[in-house]
């Protein structure tokens, strides 16, 4: 039975009361570990580490920023297969697929963020008072509090943490309780390259999410799942004025006009639908068509 744990400041923590939830093969449909049920303990200990780390890290200059956030990429370079295995036996994708278009992709899209570290500026500076300049700052807005969801677990974890952390932000993320391995992962790693607290990952459900996003000493929340689950959030962003980065799921429709390649057509919307087994925020699920080549299309398929 693989086993794993939440990682707050650095260290491995269990969840307090002991409770863990069954990691499953999707494939085989077995159950192959476990991962703890986070509550109220884990979940302000861990923005506890965050707010400890704020200071320091958000006080480093972007180049230093940077370069930690590169060292961190190549540490993950070093444990591709082993990030590869964790995603595989969590979410029963193909090996290659895995490995070249989500471990590697997101692998690359943090040294993109490392990169923009140095590249944050002010919009604009004017006169507007004589003798004085008035200018625009960018500042870490704090600790950001993110949910992260099953489709995409290592690439969401990434797209999530690293323009908050190349940012000046410390995070809090609580991955999908059915795909955590790789976000536990990933912050096991960069526990030995960043400075404790910078990145803490709190695994568990529901409940854990709600609380992550409506702690107090989250400045920011982030969520990437349902319509009804960001209502929930905007909500609870809206009771303390916490910033709210909301990614949710659409009803995406392919657009087929009347002069259309309808063979390409064909491809692109089954391509859309079923890319990832469907499991996509932009999957195509409906097709609008032009009422002229509706038939046509139809036999194309």
């Amino acid at each position: 039975m693989t086993s794993v744990l939440n990682v707050i400041g650095g260290r491995f923590v269990p969840a307090a009361s002991g409770e863990t939830s069954l990691l499953v093969d999707p494939c085989s449909g077995k159950v192959f570990g476990c991962a703890p049920l986070s509550r109220e303990p884990e979940v302000d200990a861990a923005f506890a580490a965050a707010t400890r780390a704020f200071g320091p890290w958000r006080r480093m200059t972007p180049g230093e920023r940077q370069q930690l956030l590169l060292a961190l990429v190549a540490a993950l370079e070093a444990r591709v297969a082993d990030l590869v295995e964790a995603e595989v036996a969590n979410t029963g994708k193909p090996v290659a697929a895995t490995r070249d278009d989500e471990i590697l992709a997101g692998i690359d899209h943090l040294r993109y963020f490392a990169g923009l570290a140095r590249s944050l500026e002010g919009i604009g500076a004017g006169e507007y008072v004589d003798g004085h300049t008035s200018y625009v700052r960018r500042e870490p807005v704090g600790v950001v509090g993110q949910v992260a969801p099953w489709n995409y677990p290592f690439l969401m974890a990434i797209w999530k943490v690293a323009p908050a952390l190349a940012a000046g932000n410390t995070v809090v993320l609580k991955p999908s309780d059915t795909t955590p391995l790789s976000a536990v992962l990933l912050a096991e790693t960069a526990a030995a390259v960043l400075p404790p607290g910078v990145l803490n990952v709190v695994c568990g459900d529901r409940e854990t999410g709600r609380l992550v996003v409506a702690h107090p000493d989250a400045a920011m929340v982030s969520i990437t799942g349902s319509t009804a689950a960001g209502r929930q959030v905007a909500a609870s962003a809206a009771h303390d004025l916490k910033r709210a980065h909301l990614e949710l799921g659409g009803k995406a429709p392919a657009v087929v006009l009347a002069d259309a390649d309808l063979d390409a057509a064909v491809d692109g919307i089954v391509a859309g639908a079923f890319a990832n087994a469907g499991q996509d925020c932009t999957a195509a699920t409906r097709v609008l068509v032009h009422d002229s080549i509706a038939a046509e299309l139809t036999d194309g398929w």
